[in-house]
């Protein structure tokens, strides 16, 4: 009978104080997790872009690295914008001719893709594209630290200063004069992971450049040619 009027056990505000302290561990519990899966996915996503975009550089700067002349009065570089760039190319061990080939950028399908027209006939020519492939996707253009944009692809010549340096930016169309003139190539980019907006903290920027292969560096005054 003592035990059955013993009145030990919990109140009703001792009850409600200890739920309140339960669901506020269940709510920390729960608000570390997703703090923990969003981390884990900007971490992943950031390794996915940062996997692509150097495959894709290294794509871009092999085939620009490989620019070659098929004659003497043809410069090495056919065509260049700040999205895009066409040049002849021999990637083969000689037994082949040598092909037209375009790396180009759009800015609105946010893509970077291959095209090449192999050499046909004497005189060569290019009449018939036989590759049309994606190198990159996700891919926009990358920002300066001053919050400018940088382009895709930028062209620089060689200055008059002593000795000279390939540091004299050229205007983008190039003209016939300037894509002779090009001896150094800049490559800019920003990768995203799939299905993430264009300026979250997991995107990857990579920049490189590419000395272009018919300049002499120890020329005195190194003008590329195809000579």
């Amino acid at each position: 009978m003592s035990r059955a009027r013993s009145e030990a056990g919990f109140t009703l505000p001792e009850l409600i104080v200890a739920m309140m302290i339960g669901m506020a561990t269940v709510l920390a519990v729960f608000a570390i997790l997703e703090t923990t899966m969003k981390q884990s996915n900007a971490v992943a996503g950031r390794v996915n872009a940062t996997q692509r975009a150097r495959i894709a550089m290294d794509t871009i700067t092999r085939q620009l690295r490989s620019q070659v002349c098929y004659s003497a009065v043809v410069p090495a570089i056919v065509s260049g914008t700040s999205n895009s760039v066409r040049f002849h190319v021999d990637l083969s061990d000689g037994s082949r001719p040598i092909e037209q080939r375009e790396i180009a950028h759009d800015p609105t399908a946010k893509t970077v893709r291959e095209r090449v027209w192999p050499g046909q006939g004497a005189p060569l020519s290019f009449p018939t594209k036989t590759i049309d492939r994606t190198v990159l996707t996700e891919m926009t253009n990358a920002q300066a630290s001053d919050g400018s944009t940088i382009p895709f692809l930028r062209y620089y010549a060689y200055n008059t200063a002593v000795p000279p340096r390939p540091s004299l930016l050229l205007p983008t169309p190039l003209s016939a004069t300037d894509a002779a003139r090009v001896a150094r190539i800049e490559v800019a980019f920003k990768t995203m992971p799939p299905g993430r907006a264009p300026l979250v903290v997991s995107g990857s920027t990579l920049q490189n450049e590419i000395y272009v292969r018919v300049a002499d560096p120890n020329d005195p005054a190194p003008t590329p040619t195809c000579a």
